[in-house]
């Protein structure tokens, strides 16, 4: 009989074992102390009444690994900072315990880290056994990823996660062909999350659901699930508080809100010392404590402001030393929230783009890169958009100065500017009133800072 790899290591206790099979609790068992452990199509589960549970076939695995896969995001993954949110963990996990309430949805503006804060749940669930799967929605396609690819999406993470749901998600797959959502979420995510009579509610988690299109159709099919919040329940992340949004029948869904508030200045503080400590100051000219408290004063309390200042003063090509470009940042710069965000970009983009000529190009360049479904190389790239290419290779790498998120080979390939830049950054970019250019906000913050 043909071994697979284990599943899933645990505390040795007495198993189960097949009549065929050398008994897995003796001493000299190579299976002593697995748990979960999966023999061609038998699951040997250890529990207080063990029991076999026949496994996923291999026309099963066949068909489940056929389900979309979540786009990789190991290369976006914001630093989490220990207990900066201790309190927003407590009370999730509170919520989960409490078992009413179908929905969790913790809101707040864009830059403040529920993104962060998502990732970290969904760490710490899947270390208690309590995830059933997640998903990222700023690494998929905006506005071509429909509600029934994203159901099918975390079906395959589930199966990921619990192995033992895969057959209840074969057979979603076998009848929801050209059915409604609301049986979509039905068979592919409540049905196989309850053949696993987990003894607590597994937790899906939805980040960025507002940057996504259908997000209204997905949220409206959650009211079909209010009953069933003791099998699974929703984490889902918005900067708007649907409470107080228009979506349709929100109303019906049994949700519980919590506003994410700005970190707090202990945690940016240390946030700046650490990693200004990593910045290649030149002449010993380094920030001074006064300029690291400015620095968390002007954040506002905002994770993303924070970040994209590190990547400023870090920029290994940039033609100011480090201590002019954060003078430049202390100077004239307004405190906290979206209006401090777009002083910051701003800035970032005059000492990026100095020259006219360089303001001229950069619409051109970044017009096409926030329509891009594709990455494309800067070869490619610069044809499509009949830009010469030695111009596009040079607004490519300065724009990573403040690219947030580095996808794999962003060096030599332009991707989608969703995939690059956080979302409050490519807010401002289109926020520009049509036909004014660039170069004229330029001109105005030139005059504002002198």
């Amino acid at each position: 009989m043909s071994l697979h790899v284990p599943l899933q290591a645990g505390p040795s206790s007495s198993l189960l074992s097949a009549p065929t099979v050398q008994d897995p609790s003796s001493s000299h068992s190579f299976f002593q102390g697995a748990h979960g452990f999966h023999m061609e199509e038998v699951y040997f589960i250890n529990g207080g009444n063990p029991t076999i549970v026949k496994g996923p076939s291999d026309n099963e695995n066949w068909q489940f690994n056929g389900l979309p896969k979540h786009p990789d995001t190991n290369w976006n993954q914001a630093e989490y900072l220990p207990n900066s949110r201790k309190p927003d963990v407590e009370r999730s996990f509170e919520w989960i315990s409490s078992l009413s309430d179908l929905v969790l949805c913790i809101y707040g503006p864009a830059g403040i880290g529920k993104s962060t804060l998502a990732r970290h749940l969904s760490n710490e669930l899947r270390s208690v056994g309590q995830l059933g799967a997640s998903a990222f929605l700023g690494a998929f396609p905006a506005d071509t990823t429909g509600s029934e690819t994203v159901i099918k999406t975390l079906a395959h993470e589930l199966g990921n996660i619990h192995p033992q749901a895969i057959p209840k998600i074969v057979e979603a797959i076998n009848q929801c062909h050209a059915t409604s959502l609301e049986n979509h979420l039905e068979q592919y995510i409540l049905e196989p999350v309850r053949s696993l009579s987990h003894p607590h509610p597994l937790v899906i988690i939805v980040d960025a659901i507002d940057e996504w299109r259908d997000h209204p159709r997905f949220i409206k099919s959650l009211a079909h699930l209010n009953s069933e919040s003791a099998i699974v329940k929703f984490i889902i992340t918005s900067r708007m508080n649907p409470r107080t949004s228009r979506l349709p029948d929100i109303d019906k869904i049994s949700i519980h809100t919590h506003p994410l508030l700005p970190v707090s200045t202990d945690t940016m503080k240390v946030y700046f010392d650490k990693h200004l400590a990593t910045v290649a100051w030149v002449d010993g000219r380094k920030a001074s404590a006064a300029d690291v408290n400015k620095l968390v004063d002007l954040s506002g309390g905002l994770p993303v402001w924070a970040s994209t200042v590190i990547l400023m003063l870090s920029q290994p090509f940039s033609m100011l030393p480090p201590h002019e470009i954060l003078s430049g940042i202390l100077t004239g710069q307004r405190v906290g929230g979206s209006e401090g965000l777009e002083d910051l970009y701003r800035n970032a983009l005059l000492r990026l783009f100095p020259t006219p000529a360089a303001q001229m190009y950069l619409p051109q360049y970044m017009g096409a890169a926030l329509v891009l479904q594709e990455p494309l190389t800067l070869s490619d790239f610069s044809k499509l958009i009949e830009m010469p290419p030695h111009l596009a290779k040079s607004i490519h790498l300065a724009l990573s100065a403040i690219q947030t998120r580095s996808p794999h080979g962003s060096e030599s390939t332009v991707h989608p500017a969703s995939t690059r830049f956080h979302l409050s950054f490519l807010e401002y970019i289109q926020a520009i009133p049509a036909g004014m250019r660039l170069r004229s906000q330029f001109s105005t913050l030139t005059r504002q800072l002198g």
